[in-house]
């Protein structure tokens, strides 16, 4: 890994991660309500109770050393991972919960950091000092990650450096099983991008290693948790903890009444303004999400990539892979992923560049949740709740923000594509007019 000025680099970064782990760890230890669940769920994966029955996993989570102090509310932290993440998970219910806990916080943080320090390695030369500046806001700001305990701070990571060995051809057995242990804690995570791979032929075949193995870690799990008496009906009580996730007030539900929802990135939080009913509203999402798709399928070459436009390739479906199904605002730090491409179009076209620059910071740093605070707090106020186009602007601006993202990345690959075909017909002409001369 290559730095202009490296010590200087090393340096903001090295304060960023500080930052990182400091505010992360400021909270983790009286929070981590994302983490109980799946902790809880794995010791019961093991011990043959059932992690999707919070009764059941409150006297499981007691066995394991929690205190009552750590428990979550059940009604916003509902247990509804695939049984895949518990198994990936079960090394963790070798210690009780503090020990457990600070294992957590130190995995995440180190795999996080890592990522990031991967990222910025992968970056053009030029433009150093944005890339560096760019990716410590991302990890400055993601101390949220490590207070919540948040699964997604492993899927993420792991996504983030199996990309970057699938991309840089090394150790692509490591990238395989680091991807297939992704998908298998928070598949909606990096499922797109291993599809991406799927496509790629020189990457084809650890793709399928990826994707089959954490489909045999899911089928496993949930064949484990069926042959147990106490957990034999995981999956009704499954279906029951995901219906009232997404019910009026639910913890996935994303309407507009829904104050939790203003954290959500999912497109159901823009259509649920325009559409009441659940099912318009859904699939209205799901038809914009395949056309964004087919969108960037007509757009993104098929064959013979560079690296920049493998990038670019895979920012704008990082982007996409936040939009078709529940996403918290936390999940956004995925973009990080995206750095390389954003420094790719900084060098070709440096106003697109920059704007791009400060969306996906802006994207990462969501203020929508402080505006609602604010807006709440203020009656006076609150009649914008009422406007719709008002309302996406103040409140939904992270969703929008993405959706902007995605189609400036689509120009950007346009564009490069046209300078690229240009400077090969040029290339083509010009030795045959020097020698007509």
């Amino acid at each position: 890994m290559k730095f202009s000025n490296p010590n200087l680099h090393l340096l903001v970064l090295g304060i960023s991660a500080v930052i990182f782990f400091a505010v992360g760890g400021a909270r983790a230890f009286r929070f981590s309500h994302d983490f109980v669940p799946v902790y809880t769920g794995a010791g019961c994966l093991l011990h043959g109770c059932d992690p999707y029955d919070t009764s059941q996993l409150e006297q499981q989570f007691f066995r394991q050393g929690g205190r009552v102090v750590d428990l979550p509310s059940w009604e916003i932290d509902v247990p509804v991972y695939p049984p895949s993440t518990f198994l990936v998970l079960t090394p963790l219910t070798l210690f009780r919960y503090p020990l457990a806990r600070l294992l957590w916080f130190l995995l995440n943080g180190s795999l996080f950091v890592f990522s990031a320090v991967l990222v910025l390695s992968a970056c053009p030369q030029s433009h150093r000092w944005l890339a560096t500046t760019l990716g410590s806001l991302i990890l400055a700001t993601s101390g949220i990650l490590l207070v919540l305990g948040q699964p997604a701070a492993l899927a993420i990571s792991l996504v983030i450096i199996s990309s970057y060995l699938f991309l840089r051809t090394r150790y692509l057995p490591l990238g395989a099983f680091l991807l297939m242990l992704s998908l298998a804690v928070k598949p909606q995570i990096g499922g797109l991008i291993a599809l991406y791979f799927l496509a790629q032929k020189i990457y084809r075949r650890y793709a399928v290693v990826a994707l089959v193995g954490a489909l045999a870690l899911l089928l496993f799990a949930g064949v484990f948790l069926k042959v147990r008496p106490q957990s034999a009906n995981w999956t009704s009580t499954l279906r029951t903890n995901l219906a009232a996730t997404l019910s009026p007030g639910g913890s996935a539900d994303p309407r507009p009444a829904n104050q939790v929802a203003v954290g959500d990135v999912n497109l159901q939080t823009l259509t649920s303004i325009f559409f009441a009913e659940a099912r318009t509203f859904n699939l209205v999402a799901y038809a914009a999400f395949l056309g964004l798709v087919a969108v960037w399928i007509l757009v993104v070459p098929r064959s013979s990539m560079s690296p920049e436009m493998q990038f670019l390739a895979l920012a704008a479906l990082s982007i996409l892979s936040l939009m078709p199904v529940y996403h918290r605002f936390y999940d956004t730090r995925l973009l990080l992923l995206t750095l390389p491409a954003v420094i790719a179009v900084f060098q070709r076209r440096r106003f697109l560049g920059a704007i791009i620059a400060v969306l996906t910071v802006l994207a990462v740093i969501s203020v929508q949740y402080r505006v609602q605070l604010r807006l709440v707090q203020h009656a006076e106020w609150q009649s914008i709740f009422q406007h719709k186009f008002l309302f996406i602007l103040l409140l939904r601006q992270q969703n929008l923000e993405l959706l902007i993202l995605f189609g400036l990345y689509m120009i950007a690959i346009l564009g490069i594509r046209s300078s690229n075909v240009r400077e090969m017909q040029s290339s083509v002409y010009q030795p045959a007019g020097q020698l007509h001369h």
